[in-house]
């Protein structure tokens, strides 16, 4: 029996510490206590990258929502000081929620029209970046700004010449801003072309979160010196290590029980923890936060050594992210709370020894793998129409398995002539291509593995909330 944790206490400290809607929202900044600044995100929040590209759940549209709070820019600046948030000042170009600050994709959709991609966001970054007096309407905007293009360039001149504090505008959510590849690849690709031209600005910086699957497309990035925004781009992933400190964030920033857990991780573990002076959050130690081999013993003293009764099932330290990891082995957060909310929550008859029980664990990562296959029909409603079939499939299998069970259900043709919106938006990129097409599309989305031998191979995240099996792996959800 550990005697190190008071198991029923730990276990409602999880459960707290991750609350359900927490473990599953994406689309505003947590509450500061519940904000964790991860060391590795340093470059991608620095206002000098332009370009953060980043999987669903990763925290594309909490940074955009936490930048434009000053409390919460003042911490990441604190704790990141190379990051260079310090006396900036930001505003949303673009993103999810309706704002005054830019249009709607409805009326993206009228502008695209009438104006060149570039112009729009041209317009949209002078809307907010400079003191002007421009019209009310966004189509008016941009008549305005063309008029006399002289005007806006010498009103940006002068404002890169100011001292105090720079301008940061950011762009989030793009693929809500059209319902056809071809409008997204225009939106896109002339973002970027605005990015490239504010590179070299001091004062007005531009920053973009986008989906790694929207700038596979060789067309948003052909044009002159493309490449080079390209291959600027910044990666927000989630290594193991800064997972795990997310983990220790949520249960020591726990108003009614996080002390328990300090008191544990000092008394145990020679791990002090100290707040910060301005916002009182409680601030990990540093061998929590940057050592593999402290984390271990800490995690594996909540959920035990092994995922089994031996070493031969794996470690729980290293088990859940390996099955959290999509096709190109990045973990979102979001997975990993959940998983961890799921295994808390979960009560076994017979004694454990751990507050986590490692059959817990695995059904959080049921759980979790649930939850990104509900992701996934949000992003891509016509995933599903793919996935369905294959239900039952076990995995790796030879491709023309998978392709036999689709030309059962007529899947392909299915795809092409539907016209309602669980295929119409944003439609498999390469569906004109067949087969190959849209299993090249399944790989760049992570959904499939292409293994050496040829074979199709899934990641546990998906393979399970789609109900597939794999020999010896978590059983999928029926």
């Amino acid at each position: 029996m550990n005697t190190k944790f008071p198991l029923e206490t730990l276990r409602k400290l999880f459960v707290n510490a991750i609350p359900e809607e927490q473990a599953q929202a994406d689309e505003q900044a947590p509450e500061l206590s519940r904000f964790y600044v991860p060391s590795t995100h340093t470059r991608a929040l620095n206002p000098n990258n332009m370009l953060v590209e980043g999987i669903r759940g990763s925290g594309k549209s909490v940074w955009w929502a936490a930048l434009q709070d000053e409390r919460y820019r003042q911490l990441v600046a604190d704790l990141l000081p190379r990051s260079e948030l310090a006396n900036i000042h930001c505003r949303a170009g673009f993103g999810q929620t309706k704002s005054d600050n830019y249009p709607s994709k409805q009326i993206l959709k009228n502008l695209l029209d009438k104006y060149e991609s570039q112009d729009i966001w041209y317009t949209i970054v002078a809307f907010n970046a400079l003191p002007l007096n421009m019209p009310n309407t966004w189509a008016a905007r941009i008549d305005w700004v063309k008029s006399d293009p002289e005007r806006i360039e010498r009103a940006f001149i002068a404002a890169d010449k100011q001292q105090g504090l720079k301008k940061l505008i950011l762009f989030d959510a793009l693929d809500r801003a059209a319902d056809d590849w071809g409008s997204l690849r225009r939106l896109l690709k002339g973002l970027l072309q605005v990015l490239l031209e504010f590179r070299s600005s001091r004062v007005i910086r531009l920053k973009a979160f986008v989906r790694p699957d929207m700038l596979e497309d060789a067309e948003v990035s052909a044009f002159p010196d493309g490449s080079k925004v390209i291959s600027s781009k910044v990666m927000l992933d989630w290594p193991k290590i800064e997972l795990f400190s997310l983990l220790w964030h949520h249960l020591g920033n726990e108003p009614s029980l996080g002390e328990i857990f300090r008191q544990v991780c000092q008394q145990h573990f020679g791990q002090k923890w100290t707040q910060h002076a301005s916002t009182g959050v409680w601030l990990i130690p540093d061998k929590m936060r940057v050592y593999e081999e402290k984390q271990r013993e800490i995690f594996h003293a909540l959920a035990g050594p092994y995922m089994g009764s031996d070493a031969r099932r794996g470690f729980p330290y290293t088990w859940l992210p390996n099955h959290l990891g999509d096709g190109y082995d990045q973990t979102s957060p979001r997975s990993f709370l959940a998983a961890l909310h799921t295994a808390a929550l979960d009560h076994l008859r017979d004694k454990q020894a751990y507050p986590l029980h490692y059959q817990s664990i695995k059904k959080g990562v049921q759980a979790a793998s649930s939850i990104r296959v509900r992701e996934l029909r949000e992003d891509y409603p016509w995933i599903d129409r793919l996935m369905t079939p294959l239900n039952g499939q076990t995995v790796p299998c030879e491709f023309n398995a998978i392709t036999h069970r689709w030309g059962q259900k007529k899947v392909l043709k299915t795809l092409q002539q539907a016209n309602d919106e669980a295929v119409v938006r944003l439609p498999p990129s390469r569906l004109e291509q067949g087969y190959e097409g849209i299993k090249q599309d399944l790989i760049e989305l992570g959904i499939f593995r292409l293994m050496r031998d040829g074979r199709i191979n899934m990641p546990d995240v998906y393979r399970i909330g789609y109900g597939l099996g794999r020999k010896g792996g978590v059983k999928p959800v029926r």
